[in-house]
């Protein structure tokens, strides 16, 4: 993909107001003169418009409250919870405030959810404008979405069809000849950005096109055509948690992001909170199927255990494991017999990781 020469970027200005079930790729072909090779970019909103993603107000329900309500039953984890947004992960992974649920552009008493799967949206908007006009161009689906750690919004890629999403510059060189080990450059995030150089919210123009982009069409099956492509694995997520994300995430504890066992450094990191609390002995292992690790703590004061207990369960937590607990049976083997289980000790035993789906098991008595 090459970037060299001139960019066009054309507002289309002749759309209809969208209602559920509109033709959307018909649309788009009336209103645009498209030439192969362009790049379509439209809003999330008349998408979601097209698709029925609405849903009404409840009875005297203000829309920052129902907005706030949705975004909880959508969202699959809290990030960060304030008064003033609820930022969460979806079940499409993106990670944006209120879970995409907005009543801008949307007629009163009604609030618009993202599309069920944006990349589809992509593909058929693709698929549909082939048949309408017979050219081939590619399609971005753009959201309006906030920035962590800077003011002001901008539009990214939520769903892609016929370019692709990244262009990964790993293993090339710079100017100087140093290898590039990282560059990844999020191509389809800057067209959408682009696009929104030439519209303001007020504007009533959901679709532009970027026209003169140098890339190669990339067929609908190929993963690299994908806003799934611009996703950071959850490993690689240094900033998983925002205020509140962790008390929400200790009030409703569900699955951990991070499977298998923990790792050396997570669980040295974890337990150094519990091992400030005295009178306490802790032994760590790995259960025998390797799925999961298991931590032991044991001591004579019930008080103390808890505290450690409590520590560690919260740093887990923290770091993006699973845990729970329940009580410990005579069945339960301890790692080292430093942790007593018998009934006149009071003891725990803390499992986490696992498959990161189901939450790992704290046991205790």
């Amino acid at each position: 993909m090459s970037a060299r020469g001139a960019i066009t970027i054309i507002p289309v200005t002749e759309l209809p107001e969208v209602e559920p079930g509109a033709d959307l790729p018909e649309l788009i072909a009336a209103a645009a003169d498209l030439r192969a090779g362009d790049v379509v970019v439209v809003s999330q909103k008349i998408v979601s418009k097209a698709e029925g993603a609405l849903v009404p107000l409840g009875p005297d329900e203000g829309v920052a409250a129902a907005r706030r309500r949705l975004a909880r039953e959508l969202a699959i984890r809290i990030v960060a919870d304030t008064a003033s947004v609820l930022v969460v992960e979806t079940a499409h992974g993106l990670v944006c405030a209120n879970a995409g649920v907005d009543a801008s552009n949307v007629r009163d008493g009604w609030l618009s959810l993202l599309p069920a799967d944006p990349d589809a949206s992509a593909r058929r908007l693709r698929g549909g404008l082939r048949s309408a006009t017979g050219l081939d161009v590619a399609v971005i689906v753009a959201d309006t979405f906030g920035r962590p750690w800077r003011l002001g919004q901008t539009d990214v890629a939520i769903g892609v069809a016929g370019i692709a999403a990244l262009r990964d510059e790993r293993g090339g060189v710079d100017r100087h000849g140093r290898r590039l080990d990282v560059t990844q450059v999020a191509v389809s995030d800057e067209i959408a950005a682009a696009a929104d150089l030439v519209r303001r919210k007020a504007d009533g123009l959901p679709v532009v096109v970027v026209r003169g982009l140098r890339y190669t069409p990339v067929p609908n099956h190929d993963e690299r055509a994908s806003a799934q492509a611009l996703l950071r694995p959850p490993a690689e997520d240094l900033f998983p948690l925002g205020r509140g994300g962790l008390t929400a995430t200790l009030a409703a504890p569900g699955g951990g992001r991070l499977t298998g066992p923990v790792t050396v450094d997570d669980l040295q990191r974890a337990l150094a909170p519990a091992r400030r609390v005295p009178g306490v002995r802790i032994r760590a292992g790995t259960d025998p199927s390797g799925s999961h690790t298991v931590v032991v703590l044991g001591g004579p004061r019930p008080l103390e255990v808890g505290v450690a207990t409590g520590l560690l369960l919260a740093a887990l937590a923290d770091l993006g494991y699973a845990a729970r607990h329940r009580a410990a049976t005579s069945a339960d083997t301890p790692l080292d017999t430093s942790v007593d289980t018998s009934e006149e000790e009071a003891s725990v035993i803390v499992e986490a990781g696992g498959d990161g789906r189901r939450p790992a098991r704290t046991v205790g008595r």
